[in-house]
């Protein structure tokens, strides 16, 4: 008994464990996405490739792109919170900046998103440039892998 107790803490405890809770919920839903409607892919795909980016760009399209939008945005804000304001301008809006865990937007407390909403734009435009340039794909690489490898599992299970 003493040994299943000490086997559920230690799994609890688990890096992996702490990683999945700290996944934010647009990754989540992402995830979910792939894994549901990878069927209806495998099914719509001529081959591997195919199933997986439809599944990519179609089926998921919205979760990816929140996903995708989650990412950048933290990236900006991170970017915002390095750079050098004063304290009076960094009151008046980056304070109140968060990123939306769901819809992967950042947020500004209302009374002072229109003061800000041009910076922010600019600076999540320089983050998807300085990302990775025009050619690179925006989607995260871990749920291109994911698609990836549900497709592979399906196409195996028929």
């Amino acid at each position: 008994m003493r040994l299943v107790l000490v086997a559920a803490v230690l799994l609890a405890a688990s890096p992996s464990s702490a990683r999945q809770s700290d996944v934010p919920p647009a990754v989540k839903n992402a995830e979910t996405c792939l894994r549901q409607n990878v069927g209806a892919a495998v099914e719509a795909g001529a081959g591997a490739a195919d199933a997986a980016a439809f599944l990519m760009d179609y089926l998921c399209a919205g979760a990816i792109e929140a996903a995708a939008l989650h990412a950048r945005s933290t990236s900006t804000l991170a970017m915002l919170r390095e750079m050098e304001f004063n304290e009076e301008a960094e009151e008046d809006w980056l304070a109140g900046a968060v990123v939306n865990p769901v819809t992967g937007e950042l947020e500004l407390k209302a009374a002072k998103a229109p003061e800000a909403q041009g910076m922010l734009v600019a600076m999540q435009m320089m983050s998807g440039i300085m990302g990775g340039g025009q050619n690179a794909d925006p989607r995260p690489i871990h749920l291109r892998e994911l698609a990836g490898r549900l497709v592979q599992e399906a196409r195996a299970a028929r």
